[in-house]
């Protein structure tokens, strides 16, 4: 919550000079209310940047006090006032940000003392506001020294030379490697590719950039690197964690140039279900195409990669057109990746109960558009599509691997990814959400959880945005992500990935921007080689070629963290939550709970590679000991991690900042109506969740006084009955006041069935309207800063109409038939295959809530079923085939069924039953909303305020008619 929020009711914040402007009369009123009060017991400790003393603060123009002084007031809205004593006047301090530092606190007074430190810019413009943002945040991000410079190559003469050659596996002919990136990354991390071996094995690889080849370890560089710990992304900039040099220019992986990598190789059986052998290393790669994901989603799709009317991206950035001659070659290859990847999905939901929080957090992801000065000018949320979450199951297995692989070698100084169990009580909010949809909630653990989320989500009506509500409560219940050091104490209560339901995970794929990738960069080169930095011997590693297959785990086998298997005790241990990054493929990667596809054998590493490692090292030493090769201590690692740590929280609360205050600017002259779930009842409004925005916040129905303030058609009455509203509420069109109205909460102890009833007079009776928890209203975003001087304010939402409450808990009502999908899918012109899943739709949350809209915004996904070399001759047999399978696909009740996928889980007869009485019913849906909305009294209002409006009309011209016929007959 972006402001202070009442249990019983929701506080109104006042301007910041508003209480100095009181009168005697107002002050001694307010001097005789009650108000509580509290008596310090203990101090907690705060972290050191709690415990500052200089705050970023703003002179409003009426603060000059009668000793001289002026009182300031702080960005920080727990801070109080300040009494600042300065030589420079007050009229050159009034309108701009400064920087003050508190000398001391009198006892006798009500504000601290201060001095003035420095001025940082005006109110109001980006630049200081972003200034003001990076010291709230306690940011600092210093040049990089004279001595880490020195060591950085020349981007005009730095090659590839012999040695790397030598030394490492050469991709660059024998593997058509590309990337898949945001439009106009410049750090491309990661870069991937597949391909069919003769033998009919499937080789998959993920090939990362080489920063530990730049940045030598203990260096000045990598100090400086350790300290500043990831990239900083905001909305319209980033600081780099590595020189630019490096980040954007010699590691980053870019189209049509060689580039160092750390690859990770798989090779799987044809059916992609089996890993038979894993191979890691340095290695030598050319990147054909950096795609953006639109460009590798249109390719998947048979469309042109580029759109000839937009002008090309920037040098050395993702989305440069793509060669016409490699597109059968990357539709290919992206076509095994995607298969690979929804195997992957639909083991983990089957296996290990997953837990689906993808779409939790959709207003995290906004996209900007800036003028020519930095001001947003269009604000959307990013687009979901299927091939964000193929790329993010690839990095999600090469992370899984490298975690088993580094612990195994090094299992007290290995550097991995933790998340611990969530508290029951975190989950109160969440479980009084499902309480008031009438479904039963078991947060126990995260099996149970998943079980909730779905049961939830196939009885709900109203699913795209009460499904939001859900998942996005769910995440933020959950405690955040750590690194830890494995020989630490923290890693005593385990070390598994409670969101990602995997055993061991870690970060490997983004090293250019994150410090903790470097790390274990050169933990896995130190494990897969005889010391230190050394290079992977080139002998033969022809992967496919004359390999022992691995035996395969059976499913019924397999290790789910999220069941207990293989834990102490059989209990699960880790807990996950992370919004960490700041590309969608980093938000997937920490949301969505998935378990991992592991050809390991049971503690962790390949046995291909740990034989071969062993091997070599004996040839030279007759020694197996890892001790001499090991880079870091469990010291080293310890302190790294909580570094890290520090850097990455305040990376997160920086960029969620930076994003809020690009919001209230781009409202400040912008307005928006957005649907929102009602979450909490006041006594004077109501706390609503908005998921295209992904925010909470509280929408008044009543002001300070207590007059009802709202929408005279919310009522039901027409547009001229109320008074004009206050200047707080003026905003919004329409929007009057109602002095002898009233909102109060009925049936208050009963959770269940409370509500907030808004009584309003109407002629001589009166009329009502009532929010109950999750009732759908639409709610209007605008900003107002008239009256504001400290801070720019946040978004503030109003009531602009009622929708209905969503039948949650009603299965009967709300089955999704298979005639409608089908009726659906006919109209689309890819179509399915058994593989697809029901993960890969995207519903817009915007769009009115019946099952039309819901039907017509689902992305059906292309057929991706075939990977051999007979794809394109295959493909008109296989449409054929597969219609027919459609035709016998069944429904499960409350699901989508995407074309031939089924459901493992045998169905009842009575499920059986409900579902083909629903089939029944749902061609008569669409007929039954129009209907419906015929019948609303919503509908009878608009008709007579319509024939309100026309006999009005109809009067006056008559009255005019009168008037010039009378001026004629004179």
């Amino acid at each position: 919550w972006m402001v202070p929020v009442g249990r019983k009711r929701l506080i109104h914040v006042s301007s910041d000079e508003e209480e100095d402007n009181l009168t005697k009369e107002e002050k001694a009123a307010n001097a005789k209310e009650v108000v509580p009060t509290a008596k310090v017991i203990g101090l907690h400790p705060s972290s050191p940047s709690h415990n500052r003393t200089r705050y970023i603060v703003t002179a409003p123009p009426t603060s000059k006090t009668n000793e001289g002084a002026i009182l300031v007031v702080p960005m920080d809205i727990r801070i109080p006032k300040i009494r600042l004593r300065s030589k420079l006047s007050s009229d050159v301090l009034v309108g701009t940000r400064l920087v003050v530092e508190v000398d001391d606190w009198e006892v006798d007074s009500v504000y601290p003392n201060g001095h003035f430190v420095e001025c940082l810019g005006k109110i109001g413009d980006l630049e200081t506001e972003i200034s003001c943002l990076l010291l709230e945040h306690d940011v600092s991000l210093t040049p990089f020294s004279a001595k880490a410079k020195s060591i950085l190559p020349s981007s005009n003469n730095w090659s590839i030379t012999p040695e790397d050659v030598s030394t490492r596996r050469d991709l660059r002919s024998n593997c058509t490697i590309f990337s898949v990136d945001p439009p106009g990354c410049q750090d491309i991390d990661d870069t991937m590719h597949a391909k069919v071996l003769p033998n009919g094995d499937i080789e998959v690889g993920v090939h990362i950039a080489d920063v530990s080849h730049f940045v030598p370890h203990h260096s000045a560089l990598d100090r400086e690197a350790m300290i500043r710990g990831t990239t900083f992304y905001l909305v319209d900039r980033r600081f780099d964690m590595l020189p630019s040099i490096l980040s954007s220019d010699l590691c980053s992986l870019h189209g049509q140039v060689d580039r160092l990598a750390v690859s990770v190789i798989w090779v799987l059986s044809p059916d992609l279900k089996t890993v038979k052998s894993t191979w890691f290393g340095r290695s030598i790669i050319h990147n054909v195409a950096a795609m953006t994901y639109q460009q590798a989603h249109n390719i998947l799709h048979n469309k042109p990669p580029d759109d000839p009317n937009q002008p090309p991206p920037p040098p050395l950035t993702a989305g440069s057109p793509v060669d016409t001659k490699l597109i059968p070659s990357l539709k290919k290859d992206l076509t095994i990746l995607t298969k690979l990847a929804r195997i992957l999905r639909k083991n983990r939901e089957e296996i290990g109960g997953a837990v689906d929080l993808s779409s939790g957090d959709r207003g995290s992801e906004l996209k900007f558009s800036l003028d020519e000065n930095g001001l947003p000018t269009k604000v959307v949320a990013k687009t979901e599509m299927e091939i964000h979450h193929t790329i993010a199951e690839l990095m999600i297995m090469a992370n899984g691997h490298v975690a088993s692989k580094i612990h195994g070698h090094f299992p007290s100084s290995s550097l991995l990814r933790n998340h611990r169990t969530v508290e029951q009580n975190r989950f109160e909010d969440l479980e009084s959400a499902f309480k008031a949809g009438g479904v039963s909630f078991d947060g126990r653990s995260n099996m149970a959880l998943a079980e909730s989320l779905r049961q939830a989500k196939a009885s709900g009506k109203d699913g795209a945005v009460i499904d939001s509500l859900f998942q996005s409560l769910a995440t933020r219940a959950m405690s955040e992500a750590q690194y830890v050091c494995t020989g630490s104490k923290e890693a005593s209560v385990g070390l598994s990935h409670y969101g990602l339901g995997i055993e061991k995970y870690t970060h490997f794929t983004s090293p250019i921007r994150r410090y903790a990738d470097v790390v274990v960069h050169r933990l896995l080169l130190a494990a897969v080689t005889k010391k230190d930095d050394a290079d992977v011997r080139m002998a033969s590693l022809d992967v496919g070629v004359n390999r022992n297959a691995l035996e395969s785990i059976p499913d019924s086998a397999a290790m789910s963290v999220l069941a207990g298997d293989g834990l102490e005790g059989g209990e699960q241990k880790e807990q996950s939550d992370e919004l960490e990054g700041d590309d969608l493929l980093d938000f997937l990667l920490e949301e969505t709970s998935q378990l991992g596809l592991d050809g390991d054998d049971d503690d962790g590493s390949n046995k291909l590679d740990e034989t071969k490692a062993d091997d070599e090292t004996k040839e030279t030493d007759g020694k197996s000991s890892h001790a001499e090769a090991d880079p870091y201590s469990t010291a080293e690692v310890t302190k790294i991690c909580e570094g890290i740590n520090h850097q990455n929280r305040i990376s997160k609360l920086c960029s969620m900042s930076c994003q809020r205050l690009f919001l209230s600017l781009y409202f400040r002259g912008n307005t928006d109506v957005a649907p929102a779930v009602v979450i909490g009842l006041r006594a004077n409004g109501l706390l609503v969740y908005v998921p295209k925005y992904d925010m909470k916040g509280p929408v008044f129905l009543s002001d300070k006084d207590g007059n009802v303030q709202i929408h005279p058609s919310v009522m039901g009455l027409p547009s001229k009955a109320g008074l004009p509203p206050t200047s707080g509420f003026a905003i919004v069109d329409g929007c009057k006041r109602f002095p002898d109205g009233s909102c109060d909460i009925c049936n208050a102890d009963d959770e269940a069935n409370k509500y907030l009833q808004v009584i309003v007079p109407a002629g001589s009776s009166s009329v009502h309207c009532d929010f109950r928890l999750l009732d759908v209203i639409e709610v209007q975003l605008s900003c107002d800063t008239s009256d504001v001087v400290a801070r720019i304010p946040p978004t503030r939402l109003h009531l602009i109409s009622k929708g209905k409450k969503p039948k949650i808990g009603r299965t009967n009502e709300t089955k999704v038939t298979t005639k409608l999908v089908e009726q659906r899918q006919k109209e689309s012109s890819v179509t399915n295959d058994e593989h697809t899943h029901p993960m890969y739709k995207a519903i817009d949350v915007d769009i009115s809530r019946n099952v039309y809209h819901i039907f017509s915004s689902i992305q059906i996904q292309p057929n991706l079923d075939d990977t051999l070399p007979r794809f394109l001759q295959q493909q008109q047999q296989n449409h054929t085939k597969k219609t027919q399978k459609q035709k016998r696909v069944q429904t499960m009740p409350g699901r989508f069924v995407f074309g031939g996928f089924r459901n493992p889980d045998t169905h009842t007869a009575s499920q059986e039953a409900a579902a083909n009485a629903a089939a029944e019913a749902a061609a008569q849906r669409r007929n039954t909303v129009v209907q419906g909305q015929a019948s609303s009294r919503e509908y009878d209002v608009v008709r007579r305020i319509e024939k309100d409006i026309m006999s009005r009309m109809q009067r006056l011209a008559a009255e005019k008619r009168h008037t010039r016929r009378a001026k004629a007959g004179k």
